[in-house]
């Protein structure tokens, strides 16, 4: 695998390559953009969004003149408004923050500027937060060039545009190439920047030529560590298939050899192109100096400064790799298809070689406080409350030690001669009844001085009264009690600094029985993950938390100002949509996890040939669990109820259903009652309860059947269901291979 070469690089390198903000969907986000341009009849600028709540959207006004300029396209392939409407405002010109698209639509195609409307808002108040701010575009030339492109054939490229929004239009193979060959020369003066084994790499697109023409191998622009700016836009743009000439996968690029295209020529026409610049072009070496200079001007900057100061500290990217697991992880289904089972199944294999986890239950009254951390009032003694400095520490050192008191100020004397020694006399005496001599900053004798005896100011207070001759007491006090979230995220970060990371796992039972929105917090931003499944983006930290990690990690607080999820550290959740009382998820949210659903089925291997044995005298009948579990939900499925509320394989434990032992009836007929029958009564079949215990004398209420079911077994039931179950049925405990 083998590197772009580096380049000779413009002197006005822009110090936005830094942005560690990405751009998905790069394709439709273009569309929109050019789409805007044209519908509001080739502007300047254009005010494109208003706020709507934490959000944006494209404003009434503008959406009339889209829809008037769109609609005869996409209405022909059958799309109407209101669907055009909801992919508009589901756009990431709206969705992602400011810095992403000043990378994309700034430094990589220079097709506008885009700034907020409110002028008084730095750059970076999107980053964090989860808050979009009304825009406006500033369009350039290159929008012409555009323009006259599209002009040839304008409606066809009108179904290009539409179908890269994501809108079910036909396209034209031929224009949807043409489009993307305009696009990738306007994109050919971006300059990109990767690391390579610690060295800085500065590359355009014809870098990447170059290397593919002399050598015919892939070539890696996944760079050493996380990438930025312009580099993060490339990689997306080049997956979105924006650039003709270029295949892309993971990390690296190859060339198309698409028939039509000609790379070698091309590359020509953009190294004259490039060539032919009047911007002053200088080697890398100077650039190295230019650049030196340009960092400190970013660090000063507070509208583009993303890396965090504490990055020598903090090590999120540290290696780990599994390909088996997702590292944010939502297993979903019915009760009892083994959620909880299949994680901690899974949590066994990620942790086979080392690593820690931690498992919490959220609840409706979870909150952010419970998940990440807040301060909480403990009962401390007052002495040592009054002690928590060093300073004050090693003051009290020396007070307690079995010493005479000139001893002691000789001593304290040697730590506070380059400070204050006024606060020393009045110290000693509020701890001894000795007499001892004092001394001025050059060793000489101080008696008589007032300076040093009797002027001894506000320096003496934070050790005034460190002991007392009573008892100490007891006192309410704060301290910081981190969550889970936070005690999982500092164990990654220390392991992290090792040379052998381990996995770090949280597991989250029943996430959506909480407000995950309002449990999460600021915290949600970072579950975005990039290709390194480190957080995309950092969120700014309290001071609490800035002071909590300090303490645990080492460091100054203000060198924790800015926070991200490892690659080491794992979220996994169970959700089971059927349950009452549960929290829906916003679509936000829910993208930045992986769901794996259960189905109703897959996990009943194992309980295949369980049977028990209900009912007394004729309505005796040895039941397979499996069967009338299959039987009842066949029944729901009947009355329209939904998948989410049927019965899994666990619906009733492994405990009940043991895997390898027989069944207990008691204790099975016992948990039927209480779990089964009390779900289907009072949740799955509550319209249904006539229907489907039509076996039962009295209906009405939930002990009647219970008392009848002890009598009657499986003809409590509706006739679909019990009559499943003849006289003859198996009689197998065991496996369902036929052994007892």
């Amino acid at each position: 695998m083998q590197r772009p070469e580096n380049m000779e690089i413009y002197e006005d390198i822009d110090l936005k390559l830094g942005i560690k903000s990405s751009l998905p969907n790069v394709k439709a986000t273009l569309a929109l953009f050019i789409l805007i341009w044209k519908s509001e009849g080739r502007p300047a600028e254009v005010k494109y969004s208003v706020q709507d709540g934490d959000s944006i959207r494209i404003s009434d006004e503008l959406m009339n003149k889209l829809i008037a300029y769109s609609s005869p396209v996409y209405s022909a392939h059958g799309v109407s408004d209101d669907q055009f409407r909801q992919t508009v405002n589901n756009n990431q010109l709206l969705k992602s923050q400011m810095e992403a698209l000043i990378v994309a639509f700034e430094l990589y195609w220079k097709l506008g500027e885009i700034v907020f409307q409110d002028n008084t808002k730095p750059v970076s108040s999107e980053r964090t937060g989860g808050v979009r701010y009304p825009k406006e575009i500033h369009f350039t030339l290159n929008m012409d060039i555009i323009d006259v492109a599209m002009a040839v054939a304008e409606e066809k490229y009108k179904e290009v545009l539409l179908n890269w929004l994501g809108l079910n239009v036909a396209t034209s193979e031929r224009e949807d190439k043409l489009l993307k060959s305009v696009l990738t020369a306007l994109s050919e003066t971006a300059v990109f920047k990767l690391d390579d084994s610690g060295q800085d790499v500065i590359f355009n697109q014809d870098s990447i030529y170059r290397k593919l023409l002399a050598t015919t191998e892939p070539v890696d622009i996944n760079g050493d560590k996380e990438a930025k700016g312009s580099l993060r836009v490339l990689k997306t743009s080049l997956n979105d298939g924006t650039n003709p000439y270029l295949n892309y996968s993971r990390g690296t690029v190859t060339s198309t050899n698409d028939p039509d295209l000609n790379l070698a020529d091309y590359q020509k026409r953009v190294s004259t192109f490039l060539s032919l610049s009047t911007t002053k072009i200088v080697g890398i070496d100077e650039y190295e100096e230019v650049q030196s200079g340009a960092d400190a001007a970013h660090e000063s900057n507070d509208d583009y400064l993303t890396d965090s100061s504490n990055a020598e500290l903090i090590k999120y990217k540290t290696g780990f790799q599994t390909d088996d697991f997702q590292h944010n992880r939502i297993i979903f289904g019915a009760p009892g298809t083994g959620k909880s089972y299949t994680l901690n199944r899974d949590k066994e294999t990620l942790l086979k070689n080392g690593g820690e986890y931690e498992r919490v239950t959220f609840h409706p009254d979870y909150s952010y406080a419970n998940f990440v951390g807040t301060y909480k009032p403990t009962m401390v003694d007052s002495v040592k409350n009054l002690i928590g400095s060093k300073d004050e520490r090693d003051v009290l050192t020396v007070l307690l030690d079995d010493k005479t008191a000139q001893e002691k100020y000789d001593l304290l004397y040697e730590k506070f001669k380059d400070g204050d020694l006024t606060r020393l006399p009045l110290l000693l005496g509020l701890y001894s009844d000795d007499k001892f001599k004092t001394k001025k900053k050059d060793g000489s004798d101080a008696s008589g001085d007032n300076s040093v005896e009797r002027n001894h100011g506000r320096a003496i207070r934070p050790y005034v009264n460190l002991i007392s001759n009573k008892q100490p007491a007891s006192e309410i006090a704060y301290e910081y009690v981190p969550g889970p979230f936070m005690r999982t995220y500092v164990k990654a970060l220390k392991n992290a600094q090792s040379d052998s990371p381990k996995p770090f796992l949280l597991i989250v039972e029943e996430i959506n029985r909480a407000n995950v929105a309002a449990v999460f917090g600021d915290i949600f931003q970072l579950l975005d993950r990039d290709e390194d499944n480190v957080s995309e983006y950092a969120i700014q930290t309290s001071e609490d938390i800035k002071k909590y990690l300090a303490k645990e990690l080492g460091g100054n607080p203000q060198e924790y100002s800015e926070i991200k999820i490892p690659d080491n550290m794992f979220i996994w959740a169970t959700m089971n949509s059927a349950d009452q009382g549960v929290f829906p998820m916003d679509t936000a949210f829910k993208r930045r996890w992986d769901f794996t659903y259960l189905g109703i089925d897959d996990s009943e291997e194992k309980i295949v040939g369980k049977t028990v044995e209900l009912g007394k005298g004729a309505n005796k009948r040895i039941v397979e669990w499996n069967e009338l579990r299959k039987a009842i939900n066949t029944e729901l499925l009947s009355y329209k109820v939904n998948e989410d509320k049927l019965l899994g394989p666990y619906f009733l434990s492994r405990k009940i259903v043991p895997e390898t032992e027989p069944i207990d009836p008691t204790k099975f007929i016992a948990t039927f009652k209480s779990k089964v029958i009390m779900y289907l009564f009072d949740d799955a079949a509550k319209q249904k309860r006539q229907t489907l215990f039509d076996g039962c004398n009295d209906k009405t209420t939930y002990s009647s059947i219970c008392k009848e079911f002890e009598e009657k077994g499986v003809f409590i039931f509706a006739k679909n269901i019990s009559n499943k179950f003849p006289a003859t049925a198996p009689t197998n405990n065991l496996t369902g291979d036929g052994a007892e």
